[in-house]
């Protein structure tokens, strides 16, 4: 009996060596330690939405979005090319979003979204957003004003106003161009 529960976490463990040479995807280290994998000239962040290998990244500092999505393995067909700029550059430890061009519904033809862009919209046009206010829309465009066009998405965040809740909420929705 011993033999066969010794046979069975031998053989457990070669299949789950096994598994991880075959995914690399798995990704069993402690998210803790990716930082110590950051040398200098070196900058970590992470990707996520409409983007083919969506995750944590360890890149050159000086690096922009266009070469972390490269990095990432391209964007997916429902990325909204309007939504992100490939020239932003990236910043430690922030996390980027690719937003979908096309909202999944229940009906089998997907729908359109309509988005705002952010770096044109006046007040009355960016509060058509849900999410956005009076309040919120006047300090859009006061920080527009006063820093120039957002690079990328996650800029909003540096708005008075705006957090992650609101930003999750409206990231679908507005657009860079």
């Amino acid at each position: 009996m011993l033999k066969a529960i010794l046979a069975a976490l031998a053989i457990m463990f070669v299949c789950i060596g096994a598994f991880l040479f075959l995914d690399p995807s798995i990704n069993v280290q402690n998210p803790q330690n990716n930082t110590a994998m950051v040398q200098d000239g070196s900058i970590q962040v992470s990707i996520r939405g409409e983007i083919l290998n969506p995750g944590e990244y360890i890149i050159e500092d000086g690096a922009t979005l266009g070469d972390l999505i490269e990095l990432a393995g391209g964007v997916t067909e429902k990325a909204d090319s309007q939504a992100f700029l490939l020239s932003c550059p990236l910043v430690h430890g922030k996390s980027y979003y690719i937003a979908p061009k096309v909202e999944s519904t229940d009906v089998c033809e997907p729908v359109v979204i309509v988005k705002v862009n952010i770096n044109t919209a006046d007040q009355e046009e960016l509060m058509s957003v849900q999410g956005i206010g009076s309040t919120i829309a006047r300090a859009i465009i006061d920080y527009r004003e006063m820093n120039g066009p957002f690079q990328c998405l996650e800029d909003l965040m540096n708005v008075s106003g705006i957090g992650n809740a609101t930003f999750e909420r409206i990231k679908n929705y507005i657009s860079l161009s």
